[in-house]
């Protein structure tokens, strides 16, 4: 399932879509928050529903929510629409992308709708080369491939929003309280919750791109002490647990392209102690300040259309 979320505020939002599918009697529902959009721009989603069995489904409206995205600047990045922009005959594309803003850019993604004959929808790509940065008037090469199995039937490609934030806030309850973290990946990740225990967090993740991506979780910290482990559909995987500058801790590893995984951390501690403090002196204090703040608004000014394959929806 694919659609587009286009932001029409003018502030930038981070929004999530929510797809409720009647199965018999039974209704299956699955949300997904997508990166930043800023104002007036648009960002493609594809969503797999791999808890459907069933080809006679009937597809809701869909729904949406959104969070408005505190942030000093806009990036003015654009895709460049002329004869650099190509579809190659195995199907895949590459252009050429440039900032016309006045600052530096860091860590782009571009997003594409892959269209078949008649406007029909195929798939959604996302650049394969990771664009680190883009100085101000600097043009920058991008390629996107299809899913192998479209490559013989793409026809074009709509370019969407360039973003630079592929940050993600999330929560979940813990002894009754919230608990608030984040990510950064090209993936999405659905919250499953905490472990009656507190120590053990669950969730989902879905990588709807063929490219292996990664994933950054930024957890509090409760304890110096915490030690994380992590396992990906009950198998142990090698991840990175680092520490910033605001004592955070960070927990990344590799996701593998087209992948659904079930997403256990381990080795929360329940109790804080001193040393998870931020230690800020009141002298020449230098202050770190996150990329972002959010707030929640009322959705009224975000859209969201499905560009649907077929008549009826399958997992």
């Amino acid at each position: 399932m694919a659609g587009a979320v286009k932001n029409t505020e003018p502030y930038p939002v981070s929004p999530t879509v929510i797809i409720d599918v009647f199965e018999g009697d039974k209704t299956v529902s699955v949300s997904q928050t997508l990166p930043t959009i800023f104002p007036n721009k648009d960002i493609p989603f594809r969503i797999h529903m791999h808890q459907i069995t069933s080809s006679e489904v009937i597809l809701q409206n869909p729904r949406i929510s959104y969070e408005k995205v505190i942030t000093e600047s806009t990036p003015d990045v654009q895709v460049i629409y002329d004869r650099t922009l190509v579809k190659h005959d195995d199907g895949h594309l590459t252009g050429r992308i440039i900032n016309n803003g006045t600052q530096t850019e860091y860590d782009l993604k571009v997003y594409a709708l892959i269209h078949g004959q008649d406007h029909e929808v195929l798939d959604v790509g996302i650049n394969f080369e990771k664009i680190e940065k883009i100085e101000p008037g600097q043009t920058v090469e991008f390629t996107l491939y299809p899913d192998p199995k479209f490559t013989d039937m793409v026809s074009y490609y709509s370019c969407f929003a360039i973003g630079d934030e592929t940050i993600v806030p999330m929560y979940a309850t813990r002894d009754g309280e919230r608990y608030d973290f984040r990510y950064d990946s090209t993936a999405s990740f659905i919250v499953a919750g905490f472990d009656d225990s507190g120590t053990e967090l669950s969730i989902y993740g879905i990588n709807s791109f063929k490219i292996p991506t990664y994933v950054n979780f930024e957890f509090p910290m409760a304890s110096s002490q915490e030690k994380f482990d992590v396992t990906v559909n009950g198998e142990p995987i090698e991840f990175i647990q680092s520490i910033d500058e605001m004592n955070n801790w960070h927990v990344a590893f590799d996701v593998e392209g087209s992948s659904q995984n079930d997403i256990v951390i381990r080795g929360f501690a329940t109790t804080p102690d001193a040393d998870a403090l931020p230690q800020v002196s009141d002298g020449d204090a230098e202050y770190s300040v996150l990329p972002y703040a959010v707030a929640v608004v009322a959705a009224a000014g975000v859209g969201i259309y499905l560009l649907k394959r077929k008549k009826k929806v399958t997992a």
